[in-house]
């Protein structure tokens, strides 16, 4: 079931409603059944209409706006995130513009609040997909402002808390990710919500990695290989970036190669060339030089193609990097001349591309190692921490 079907609140305390609110919940219920039912009709004509990037026009449809075509469009932008993220946040676009276009009398207040905070907290995730945090963080911002009326909807607000840490977890904010993380968990379980409950385990996992604690973040992530396929897979590719730090490339290649396919079985490619982004840096680390290039080349034309150009810069920087040592020149300043225009294509951080024209550089001039490529893919990692750092050039 997914998370915008879930349009009733959750409450275990509650006073006995007069006759005449049963009726319009009741009828409220009948009226969102009707409006599921010919969701998918009225807005897969409705998109077939026009280009991507005029579906937000679309919102000011009276037959769009409704809670079934919201919902919809939520379960569209989840599928469509690991497949083709920029139409993922077309949708979600779309979403947004649509829920806020709702009449206030469309529906129970509470209901249009949950209509509205779902919308927006698809296009955070969506945004967050993307690599656009800061716009991802103001959506989610503008979901809990939705929600501030109503203190009975603790588990839609949970939901967007859980999206919040996933994302601040990306920004490295380790410590708020953690406690939003327990809080989650906690009121996930409170409302018997076992399976986003073992979603938020997942994640607390994936915040061990990310903090270097691998040793416990196995310990959580091993039971979550008996869970359900996609789970699973997830769990895996996180157990395979343990493995990388742990000294166990071997086992970290195997943990890729089973994450990859069982994230394909599920259609979920854009997380299985992930998987397989992980694969090639192991084999880095056993280098197996050519292996990894070969892998990474993949990866990289992929993200690229989804519009990930800084995750198709660090699988060039890592290709870059194995380059240097084969003695292949030529081709990492073919490669790194591409991320320096890719870069600034992409209007990306200017301190990413200076830091790529550094290397461009110093491959020219003949004096550049596999180092300094490591070095500048480390440091446009973090510059997702701190955009602002600058970046220590070698003498």
């Amino acid at each position: 079931m997914s998370d915008r079907s879930k349009l009733v609140p959750f409450a275990s305390a509650m006073r006995r409603p007069d006759p005449a609110r049963i009726a319009e919940f009741a009828e409220t219920a009948r009226r969102l059944q009707r409006e599921r039912a010919v969701s998918a009709e009225v807005v897969t004509s409705a998109l077939r209409e026009k280009p991507r990037e005029m579906w937000r026009q679309l919102a000011t449809r009276p037959e769009l706006q409704t809670s079934g075509v919201l919902e919809w469009l939520g379960r569209a932008v989840e599928q469509r995130r690991s497949t083709d993220p920029l139409e993922a946040l077309a949708l979600a676009e779309l979403g947004t513009s649509i829920a806020d276009a709702i009449p206030a009398d469309s529906y129970p207040p509470i209901i249009t609040a949950q209509l509205r905070a779902h919308a927006w907290k698809d296009r955070g995730q969506a945004l967050s997909y993307l690599g656009r945090y800061d716009e991802a963080l103001l959506a989610l911002d503008q979901a809990e402002v939705e929600f501030e009326p109503f203190g009975s909807l603790g588990h839609d607000r949970a939901i967007v808390h859980f999206c919040r840490a996933t994302l601040l977890q990306h920004l490295r904010r380790f410590d708020e990710a953690r406690a939003l993380l327990h809080e989650c968990r906690q009121v996930f379980r409170e409302h018997g919500d076992m399976s986003t409950y073992v979603k938020c385990t997942l994640a607390m996992g994936n915040l061990l990695v990310r903090t270097g604690d691998y040793r416990n973040a196995q310990e959580m992530l091993v039971p979550l290989l008996n869970e359900d396929s996609l789970i699973a897979a997830q769990a895996r590719m996180a157990l395979g970036w343990c493995a990388v730090h742990l000294g166990a490339a071997n086992e970290a290649i195997e943990h890729f190669h089973e994450s990859a396919r069982d994230c394909r079985r599920r259609g979920r490619e854009l997380e299985a060339v992930r998987a397989t982004y992980g694969a090639g840096a192991a084999m880095l680390r056993l280098h197996r030089f050519r292996d990894a290039i070969a892998t990474l080349l993949s990866t990289r034309e992929t993200f690229l193609a989804c519009g990930l150009v800084e995750e198709g810069g660090l699988s060039g920087l890592a290709i870059v990097e194995a380059q240097l040592v084969l003695g292949d020149a030529q081709a990492a300043r073919r490669l790194a001349a591409s991320l320096v225009r890719e870069f600034t294509a992409a209007k990306l951080n200017r301190r990413a591309v200076a830091a790529l024209a550094y290397l461009n550089d110093a491959i020219a001039a003949s004096s550049a190692t596999p180092e300094i490529a490591r070095d500048v893919h480390a440091y446009i990692v973090a510059l997702q921490i701190d955009p602002t750092r600058d970046f220590a050039r070698a003498n």
